[in-house]
């Protein structure tokens, strides 16, 4: 969604369950029509004056909930509880949760020959947000506060007598005293500024970092009259954040050293000892195995790309401008867990199809096709080699045979097959849906 689109449009989940937390008389005290639907177009809350202006659904509400998006100043004739037609100017807000989805919608509306003025528009709108934990303040086009509900005490220090009727620069650094023109200018233009996150000083003199949504308040013809901010307190996760990536930093850190000593135990162990290929095996097992690590750390070891660990194993052998690699499937995430396992499976079919397989000659060929299973979500991939030396079945089990037949099996609960076709090596293996996710 775009500034342009967002105009007026996305009020939190905190502000929604503030109007569900108010009271009857609090929204029957309203000189305008409330009513508030969910997101199928049910009515879930009204007041008095809503029931007797206009019943049933009206084309600004049913725009909003088709668009999701903000409806201000819509002209409709409805039908009043006691049958009559009226003429009533709407307006329609739309709330939304944290990823997006919109969760209702508020119609708030007056008759047309009853208009409600700026100020007092203004000072109903502050009592509908008093009780919100968040800080709810509105200010007018020229950066003066008009409203301060208790959030906006309990956030920044000030009573409401001591911040109404003072500019908004009271709350704002010297350091970032530049965002408020350019705040000021964008609701002129009617935009919508959605989790603006900057930094804000309590009247102790304070820095707190906060998350900032600001959106453009009408009047009864459309005219943009003032702007409401929901200020919410965002340091404490601020904090948490820089913890976890200090950790994550310090866990990428530890484990690169710990493979590194591993390596080196590897290269004590076998000083002296005429096993270069034992020792070049091992190591380069170590290092997929750090690769694997590395690609982890970089998305904070939630998952990897199975494309990626295909592509990271087969980069030393891929000949330029030809296709004797392919890889192909769907976009699919592997946990942790999956990627390390599979990653040692990978590198071994690769360094397999290097020595003694396909990609030994100019001519061989090593395609690789995923694809999810639509009855049980499981996710197969096959491994096919051709071109290669004919193939036969090996008289003993080296390594990366009891990987993929043993290790893959127990470790992640899959199923393996492998068929030593003379014309190249085929390989089946299936993985369980909990192991991976799809990537929209």
């Amino acid at each position: 969604m775009n500034d342009t689109e967002s105009i007026g449009v996305a009020h939190s989940e905190a502000v929604l369950k503030s109007l569900l937390a108010l009271d009857q008389a609090a929204w029957d005290a309203i000189p305008r029509g409330l009513r508030l639907f969910d997101s199928e177009g049910r009515i879930t809350r009204t007041n008095v004056r809503a029931g007797r202006l206009a019943g049933g659904t009206t084309s600004a509400v049913q725009q909003a909930l088709g668009s999701g998006t903000a409806v201000s100043g819509l002209r409709e004739s409805v039908t009043g509880g006691d049958g009559s037609r009226r003429e009533i100017r709407s307006d329609v807000e739309v709330f939304r949760n944290a990823s997006g989805r919109v969760l209702g919608v508020l119609h708030s509306f007056h008759e047309i020959e009853l208009p409600v003025s700026d100020a007092r528009a203004l000072e109903h709108l502050a009592s509908i947000v008093e009780y919100s934990d968040d800080a709810i303040i509105s200010k007018d086009l020229n950066g003066i506060i008009l409203s301060w509900n208790r959030g906006a005490e309990r956030l920044f220090g000030y009573t409401a007598g001591e911040a109404v009727g003072q500019p908004v620069t009271i709350l704002i650094p010297e350091h970032r005293l530049d965002e408020e023109p350019n705040i000021l200018n964008r609701i002129r233009r009617g935009e919508h500024i959605d989790h603006y996150e900057t930094i804000r000083r309590r009247k102790d003199g304070t820095l707190m970092e906060i998350s900032l949504t600001v959106s453009p308040m009408r009047d009864g013809s459309g005219k943009i009259i003032a702007a409401s901010k929901i200020a919410r307190n965002i340091s404490e996760r601020k904090q948490a954040e820089a913890l976890r990536n200090l950790l994550m930093a310090e866990l990428n850190h530890r484990v690169k050293n710990t493979l590194a000593t591993v390596i080196s135990i590897a290269r004590q162990s076998f000083a002296g000892v005429d096993m270069g290929d034992a020792r070049a095996a091992f190591e380069a097992r170590i290092r997929g195995l750090a690769q694997t690590h590395g690609r982890l750390a970089d998305s904070n070891w939630e998952s990897v790309p199975i494309d990626t660990l295909f592509a990271d194993e087969f980069a030393p052998y891929m000949q330029s401008g030809s296709r004797n690699v392919t890889i192909a499937g769907p976009k699919v995430d592997l946990s942790p867990k999956c990627a390390l396992t599979l990653g040692l499976s990978i590198h071994e079919l690769a360094t397999n199809a290097a020595k003694y397989g396909a990609l030994t000659t100019d001519t061989g060929t090593v395609d690789v096709n995923w694809s999810i299973d639509p009855d049980n979500g499981e996710l197969d991939i096959i491994w096919m080699e051709n071109g290669g030396p004919a193939v036969s079945p090996p008289q003993r089990s080296g390594f990366g045979r009891l990987l993929l037949e043993r290790a893959l099996v127990s470790d992640l609960q899959s199923e393996v097959r492998l068929d030593f076709d003379p014309r190249g090596l085929r390989c089946f293996i299936r993985i369980p849906s909990l192991q991976y996710r799809v990537r929209i």
